[in-house]
């Protein structure tokens, strides 16, 4: 009756210990370097007043540091909507990046056309530039012409100096 009991008893300390992280995994990630910083925005609207053509809302902004490479990256995931079908326009959510030195300016946009909310994400990648939004500009846009005028919201880089979101 014993040596069931133990068999039962071994194997069961058998997986938990394949079912539980390892050592191993748990110190690779606190030794990736990767810093994660999210921060939440409510609602956006373009206009800003009157009748709304584009709106964002449930907007979180994750930014993402690498101290080993020394690279910073931004993701933003928001639900999107459009006015309507048939009025002509489609809402633009646009994630502008430059390194404050016209250098290297990278955008990024999703579009919605259909009035129905919708969760668009879009991320500016590392190695694009070192550290965006420390010199540069970071900006959340929120537009209905591709290169018309919009409504934004400044994403500063919390690891920079004086950072702090608007």
């Amino acid at each position: 009756m014993k040596r069931p009991l133990l068999a039962a008893l071994a194997a069961g300390v058998a997986l938990t210990a394949l079912a539980a992280p390892s050592a191993a995994s748990a110190s690779a990630s606190v030794q990736n370097g990767i810093d994660v910083r999210t921060s939440k925005i409510s609602y956006l609207q373009y206009p800003q007043t009157g009748k709304a053509r584009a709106q964002l809302r449930n907007i979180t902004v994750t930014w993402r540091r690498d101290r080993v490479e020394k690279q910073v990256w931004v993701t933003v995931t928001a639900q999107l909507r459009d006015s309507g079908p048939g009025d002509g326009h489609c809402a633009r959510m646009t994630l502008s990046a430059d390194d404050g030195y016209f250098a290297d300016f990278r955008e990024t946009t999703a579009k919605e056309c259909n009035g129905v909310w919708q969760t668009r994400s879009l991320a500016t990648a590392p190695g694009n530039f070192e550290e965006p939004g420390s010199y540069g500009a970071t900006k959340l846009i929120l537009r209905t012409n591709p290169n018309g005028s919009g409504t934004y919201w400044g994403l500063k880089n919390p690891w920079a100096p004086n950072s702090g979101n608007r």
